[in-house]
C-alpha cells in the first residue's frame, strides 16, 4: 500500500500587503494562504505535516525563522512536498531559486508547487518558467529597492528627517514626524556639555561630571522617554562616555544642519551598512532650530582639532591652550610646571616651544619659553585696554591697529577663494586632459595600457584635488562664521567680571584667534603679539 505524502505549507505575509486585524493574530491575508493552501492538500488527499508561517517579512535579503525551520526539516526528510501560494511567496531571490528548489529539494526527493503560478518540480519542462518567473520577482523586488531609496533620497534632499528617532537634543514633531524640534530637557545637557568645554574641560571629565549628577545619558534618557530603543550591551550603570561626548560636540545638527544618507545598505539583498563617500552625503543648512551658537559650535571644532591637552588636577586645560605659538617656528608653546605633579602644588608654571623640546633644537633653534604669569598680565593688559577703547567708541577699533593685531577674516577668506578658484580651474584641466586621451584612443593614438595608466593617475589627482576643495570650502564658511559674528564688548566684560575680574579659557577662546611669543633678545626684551577676533 503506497504511503500518503506528507505535505509542508508554507505562508508569508509580504510587507506590502500587511493587513493585520490584532496584534497576534493571523492577518487576513495569511488566513486566506492557510485556507487555499490546506483545501488544496486534502482535494490531493495529502496529509498536512506542518504550517510554517513568516509575517511582516520580505522575500528577499531578510532573516525569515520559519522558512529556515522548514529548510531544516526538508534536509531531514521530514515531508515529501512543500505547497505554497506561489513561487514569489517562497523567494524572491533567484539563487534561492536555484540552489533550494531545483538543487536541494531534488536531492532530498521532495517536491515544490506554488498554486497560482503553476510551479511544479515534478512537471517535465516546467524549470524554465520556474526560471522566468525568478528572475521576474527578483526584478521585481531590485526595482521596489531602487524605488524606495530615490523616495527616501527625495525627502533627504528636502530636509526631511528620515531616522528611527531624533538626535539627542531633538524630538519628532507630533505634527510632522520628518521635522526635528527641540526636546528642551535635552537640549539644556547639550548646552551644558559645550560650555564645560569651552570652560576648559576635557570630554572624560565632562562625562564623568554628567555621570555623578545623575544626567541621564542619550540612550537611557530615550528609554525614560518611553522609545523603542534598544542598544546591545547597554548595561544598566548610567555612566555617561567619552565617545558620547565627542559625538556631541562635533554633531552640525546642534547648529541647524541635516546631514543624512551616510550609510547605505550593500545591496537589496545584502541589508549590511556600509559608510558613504562624505562628498555624497545629503547635507541642509539652517534645515531646524539650532541649539549651539554657530560661533560655539566651530570654536569647539578648532579646540579639537587642535588635540587640546588636560594638564591640571582638575583636567582643565590652561586658559591659552591651543592659542599660543612660537613666534620662530609656528609651533605650539606647551604648559610645563618646574616640580610638583598636580595645579595646587606647582611654584612655576611656564610655557615653551614644543619644537624646539622635542627635536632637541633641531627643527627650532630657540630656547623659547615664558612664565604663565607674564603671559597672562600682558593679554590680561591688552585685554582691559582694548575693552575700554571699544566701550567708548567701538568705530574706533578700526583706527587702533598699531595698538592691536587683529586676524582680517575678510582677507583670509579672500585668499581661501582665490586658491579654491586655481584648485577648481585644475580639475576641468585634468578632466580636459581624460577627454583628450580618451579621443586618442578612440583613434588609436594611445594604447589601452597607456590609457589605462595615464587616466588612472589623473583621476587619483583629481580625487585629492576634490578633498583640497572640500577642504578650503569648509575652512571658508568657518571663517565667513567668525567675520559675521561680532564680539561684543559689554558680553565679554561681564563675563570677565563674574569670573572675580579673572582672564578663563572661555573667554580667551571667545575674542583670541592666536598669539605669538619670540625668544628673550640679548637686551632682555620679547615680543607677545596677540591677535583678536575683531
Amino acid at each position: 500500500m503506497n504511503r500518503i505524502p506528507l505535505a509542508a505549507l508554507y505562508g508569508r505575509l509580504s510587507k506590502e500587503d500587511l493587513k493585520k486585524i490584532k496584534k497576534g493574530d493571523d492577518s487576513e491575508s495569511i488566513k486566506n494562504q492557510k485556507l487555499m493552501l490546506t483545501e488544496y492538500a486534502m482535494r490531493m488527499g495529502w496529509q498536512i505535516y506542518d504550517f510554517y508561517i513568516d509575517e511582516d517579512i520580505s522575500g528577499i535579503g531578510e532573516y525569515r525563522p520559519e522558512f529556515e525551520r522548514l529548510i531544516k526539516d526538508a534536509e531531514r526528510q521530514e515531508f515529501d512536498i512543500v505547497l505554497c501560494k506561489s513561487q514569489s511567496r517562497f523567494t524572491r531571490d533567484m539563487i534561492q531559486v536555484e540552489k533550494i528548489i531545483h538543487e536541494n529539494f531534488l536531492e532530498w526527493g521532495i517536491r515544490f508547487i506554488g498554486l497560482t503560478d503553476g510551479a511544479d518540480t515534478a512537471v517535465a519542462g516546467n524549470k524554465k518558467s520556474r526560471q522566468i518567473n525568478g528572475l521576474t520577482n527578483e526584478w521585481y523586488v531590485e526595482d521596489q529597492s531602487n524605488n524606495i531609496k530615490g523616495v527616501l533620497k527625495t525627502k533627504m534632499e528636502d530636509g526631511q528627517f528620515i531616522g528611527s528617532f531624533a538626535p539627542y537634543g531633538y524630538e519628532k514633531d507630533p505634527n510632522d514626524k520628518h521635522k526635528l524640534i527641540i526636546d528642551e530637557e535635552a537640549a539644556s545637557v547639550v548646552r551644558l556639555i559645550y560650555k564645560l568645554y569651552l570652560q576648559g574641560k576635557g570630554t572624560h571629565i565632562i562625562a564623568q561630571e554628567l555621570s555623578e549628577k545623575g544626567i541621564p545619558k542619550p540612550t537611557i534618557y530615550k528609554q525614560n522617554k518611553g522609545y523603542n530603543f534598544t542598544v546591545p550591551n547597554l548595561g544598566k550603570f548610567n555612566l555617561w562616555g567619552h565617545t558620547t561626548i565627542n559625538r556631541i560636540l562635533r554633531n552640525q545638527v546642534y547648529i541647524g544642519t541635516l546631514i543624512q544618507g551616510k550609510e547605505t545598505t550593500v545591496s537589496y539583498k545584502n541589508r549590511k551598512r556600509i559608510n558613504v563617500d562624505e562628498d555624497k552625503w545629503i547635507v541642509i543648512e539652517n534645515n531646524h532650530e539650532s541649539i549651539i551658537d554657530k560661533k560655539d559650535f566651530y570654536n569647539v571644532q578648532s579646540l579639537l582639532d587642535s588635540k587640546r591637552r588636560v594638564l591640571t588636577k582638575k583636567k582643565e586645560s590652561h586658559i591659552f591652550a591651543t592659542k599660543v605659538k612660537c613666534a620662530h617656528c609656528g609651533g605650539s608653546m606647551i604648559r610645563c610646571t618646574t616640580r610638583g605633579k598636580s595645579y595646587d602644588d606647582m611654584t612655576y608654571a611656564y610655557l615653551k616651544c614644543k619644537n624646539n623640546t622635542l627635536s632637541k633644537g633641531k627643527i627650532c633653534n630657540h630656547k623659547n619659553r615664558i612664565s604663565f604669569e607674564d603671559l597672562y598680565k600682558a593679554v590680561e593688559e591688552e585685554f582691559l585696554e582694548l575693552i575700554e577703547i571699544y566701550k567708548s567708541n567701538s568705530a574706533a577699533i578700526d583706527n587702533t591697529t598699531n595698538l592691536i593685531r587683529r586676524v582680517d577674516y575678510a582677507s583670509e577668506i579672500n585668499k581661501l577663494n582665490l586658491e579654491f578658484k586655481k584648485v577648481d580651474y585644475k580639475i576641468k584641466e585634468k578632466e580636459r586632459a581624460i577627454t583628450n586621451l580618451y579621443l586618442d584612443k578612440s583613434n588609436g593614438l594611445v594604447d589601452d595600457k597607456m590609457y589605462s595608466m595615464i587616466s588612472g593617475t589623473l583621476l587619483e589627482e583629481i580625487k585629492q584635488l576634490e578633498c583640497s576643495k572640500k577642504s578650503m570650502h569648509q575652512d571658508i564658511e568657518n571663517l565667513e562664521v567668525l567675520e559675521n559674528q561680532k564680539i561684543s564688548a559689554d558680553q565679554l566684560l561681564k563675563k570677565y567680571l563674574e569670573s572675580n575680574k579673572q582672564l578663563t579659557h572661555e573667554i580667551v577662546v571667545e575674542c583670541i584667534d592666536y598669539i605669538t611669543i619670540s625668544a628673550v633678545d640679548e637686551d632682555g626684551n620679547r615680543e607677545i603679539n596677540i591677535y583678536w577676533k575683531l
